[in-house]
């Protein structure tokens, strides 16, 4: 299930560049790239929830967020680890971490959402 997942996350990468022959190099860039600017995006509404909390609930958010980028991390580490090795670890990864990342922006939105009501 996770090579079908890989395979297809692969093949729209792939025809959402403008040039057939974008190298492998290339790819694990442009992948890497995204996940840089969703983790931009991760900060900026991290930073959001936390300005509207109290200070018990900043601390609780604090150590959820710590604990979340060790499983971020490690969750994605596992995901990439069958391709050790290969040149497309690394496109696998960052693919990871973006998709990962970009799941915890609507967690913290939904969060900021409820509590500003």
């Amino acid at each position: 299930m996770k090579i079908k997942y890989y395979t297809t996350v692969l093949i729209a990468l792939f025809f959402s560049i403008n040039s057939f022959s974008q190298t492998q190099l290339e790819m694990n860039k442009a992948a890497d790239a995204k996940f840089k600017k969703a983790d931009a995006e991760l900060n900026k509404v991290y930073k959001q929830l936390i300005s509207i909390l109290d200070q018990n609930d900043k601390l609780l958010l604090i150590q959820a967020e710590k604990d979340w980028v060790k499983f971020r991390d490690s969750s994605c580490k596992f995901e990439s680890s069958q391709y050790e090795g290969g040149s497309i670890k690394p496109l696998i990864y960052s693919t990871c971490l973006e998709e990962l990342t970009r799941k915890r922006i609507s967690e913290i939105r939904v969060s900021i959402k409820e509590r500003d009501k």
